[in-house]
């Protein structure tokens, strides 16, 4: 594996003094998750036009808006995304991809809606999905609260946040609200049960055996995950490849996958599945990286990955 794996990868592993890997139960990667967050964010200077305000919407659901301080009351209305962070369902909160946030909401620009989620193994499957909804609805129904426009709604997330943000997008389809979701941006997530998937996609599906060792994300972590949620193998509200046969109804979509990461076949498998079904879709793939690479300061080959998630949510949406 380490010949295939890029220098520039090598070269934070060895500032880091180690590989970066989840390890442990459940509860053990969450701490993991918090303090490698933690680095991440302390790393990248925090952006000085962004307005952030959190918002309770339930007893157990709070959002964070991010706005562009320039946009002032008065102002044109801006698109809006809902944000949905990584950590395999079970780990993360509104603080882990703080700055990502900040930077996407300046730099589209955008208002960023950020959903602090309920997290497995204390709350299955389908609660995240549902929190997800709920917040989607409490966004769109006050986007003239939010100065946001309506027309430019989007769904985004990284790693089990981008899983989140297809799921909110199949079950607007499964509710006939399609047309209220303009675009999808699902950064490095999982799609499918490795137990479950579709005959087709066997012979394709060898990265999570391949790179299950690998840098940051492993095997044995989303073996894991995949227990703690509680979902069936099979269920397209979470494992949305098993939805195949609605992605003729989804909105354009950009995904970012990552060659050295358990889950590169399902980013890539559902990639082929979503232009199958006639839906425009763009793909940036991350040759010789590992999962979430930025988050620790490995530059993208573009030299900045935000840059590439804004220009891809560009792309699609034509915003």
């Amino acid at each position: 594996m380490e010949a295939l794996i890029a220098d520039s990868w090598l070269k934070v592993e060895n500032a880091m003094g180690q590989r970066p890997q989840l390890t442990g139960d459940v509860y053990a990667m969450r701490a993991q998750y918090k303090a490698l967050a933690d680095q991440a964010n302390a790393a990248r200077d925090l952006s000085l036009n962004i307005t952030v305000e959190d918002k309770t919407i339930t007893s157990q659901l709070i959002v964070r808006t991010y706005t562009p301080t320039l946009h002032q009351e008065g102002s044109s209305p801006l698109p809006v995304g809902l944000y949905f962070h990584g950590g395999g369902l079970c780990c993360g909160d509104l603080d882990s991809e703080d700055t990502f946030c900040r930077e996407v909401a300046e730099r589209l620009p955008c208002i960023i809606v950020s959903v602090g989620y309920r997290l497995s193994p204390e709350f299955g499957v389908p609660a995240q999905v549902d929190d997800a909804m709920e917040a989607w609805d409490c966004a769109y129904n006050n986007a003239t609260y939010l100065n946001g426009d309506r027309t430019r709604y989007f769904t985004i997330g990284q790693s089990a946040g981008g899983t989140i943000a297809l799921a909110v997008v199949r079950r607007l389809v499964s509710l006939g609200r399609e047309r209220g979701v303009r675009g999808i941006a699902a950064i490095v997530p999982f799609v499918v049960h490795p137990e479950a998937v579709p005959a087709r996609y066997v012979d394709r599906y060898r990265a999570f055996e391949e790179f299950g060792d690998g840098p940051v994300n492993t095997k044995q972590a989303m073996n894991l995950f995949y227990e703690a949620i509680h979902a069936q193998p099979c269920d397209p509200d979470i494992y949305v490849l098993n939805a195949e046969s609605e992605l003729y109804r989804f909105p354009p979509a950009y995904l970012a996958v990552c060659e050295i990461d358990p889950l590169r076949d399902d980013g890539l498998m559902f990639h082929d599945a979503l232009k199958a079904s006639g839906v425009p879709v763009k793909l940036d793939y991350y040759k010789a990286l590992p999962h979430v690479f930025w988050a620790f300061g490995c530059p993208a080959p573009s030299g900045d990955f935000v840059s590439d998630v804004v220009a891809g949510i560009k792309a699609v949406t034509h915003f």
